[in-house]
């Protein structure tokens, strides 16, 4: 593990469940020179973050002015000084020895940022259980494949750990701060790894609503990759008509499920629609970044 001083940044709001994410945190292999900084703008959140701060000294608590997590993570950019930040949010869970596999990649010089890979959590009874499992698997087969090419550069926001001072701000309104970061600190030479030791768990949506909101979100943030930095992201073509994709589709879903994936399948075609006409329309941030209720 890095000798270097090392913080994680916890970005939340109203979050009930922080106490599940600073536990899985505080029950890991930490270095001596280790933080954990809750970044929150709002009192329940503090308060959780202030109960653990009495018990143990490591935390840290900043308070962000409440205009969502580009901006607090501008705030923990600004303020937080250690070597290597390890960046994650208020509702996910770390597995065991997540944060010594991101750690262990930065002994080489050349490694801006390490991904850790995201495991789903979601009833298997939900009309969207087969989506979320082939969504985890292609994504873990993507990222690998890039990570071993040396062309990965989108990390998880739902957890990675990050050299400080490479990215120093980014764009308060961006839709997706992972890719933002990830697109900055590659764009400098730095090499970006994929751990998939590193596991961090993560709800699902299970409402459509919600799942419908959030993927529209994360494709408007592609969208302004594009135009900001003109770097080729994915587009509705590329993630749709993508053959290996389709191949994954048919195997997780089945013949007897194939409806459900032609069903699931125009949700995510309808998510695509919906971040274009949030572009076209120009929505500001707020109305576009709502919380997803079905997650916490």
């Amino acid at each position: 593990m890095v000798k270097n001083k090392v913080s994680t940044i916890i970005t939340a709001f109203k979050e009930p469940n922080l106490y599940k994410c600073l536990n899985s945190i505080l029950n890991q292999e930490l270095p001596k020179n280790y933080e954990i900084s809750v970044v929150a703008p709002d009192k329940e959140t503090l308060d959780i973050a202030k109960k653990y701060q009495k018990k143990n000294k490591r935390i840290k608590i900043l308070k962000d002015p409440g205009k969502g997590k580009p901006t607090a993570l501008n705030l923990a950019f600004q303020k937080i000084k250690s070597d290597i930040l390890v960046l994650t949010d208020g509702d996910v869970i770390l597995a065991k020895n997540s944060i010594k596999h991101l750690l262990k990649h930065f002994k080489n010089p050349k490694v801006g940022a390490v991904s850790a890979k995201v495991i789903y959590q979601i009833p298997k009874n939900s009309l969207f259980y087969e989506w979320a499992k082939l969504s985890e698997k292609r994504m873990h087969e993507i990222r690998l494949k890039e990570s071993k090419k040396g062309i990965f550069w989108h990390p998880t926001g739902y957890l990675y750990a990050i050299r400080n001072g490479i990215v120093k701000k980014i764009p308060s309104n961006s839709l997706s701060d992972d890719a933002v970061i990830g697109y900055l600190i590659k764009s400098k030479g730095y090499q970006i790894v994929y751990e998939p030791k590193a596991k961090v768990y993560v709800k699902f949506p299970t409402k459509l609503l919600d799942f419908i909101r959030q993927k529209s979100r994360t494709r408007a943030g592609f969208y302004q990759i594009r135009k900001w930095f003109k770097f080729k992201t994915r587009t509705l073509e590329s993630e749709m008509f993508n053959w290996e994709n389709i191949k994954t589709m048919i195997k997780i879903y089945g013949v007897k499920n194939f409806w459900k994936m032609i069903l699931i399948g125009s949700f995510y075609f309808l998510a695509w629609l919906r971040s274009y006409w949030l572009i076209w329309r120009k929505k500001p941030f707020k109305k576009i970044w709502k919380r997803i209720e079905s997650t916490k």
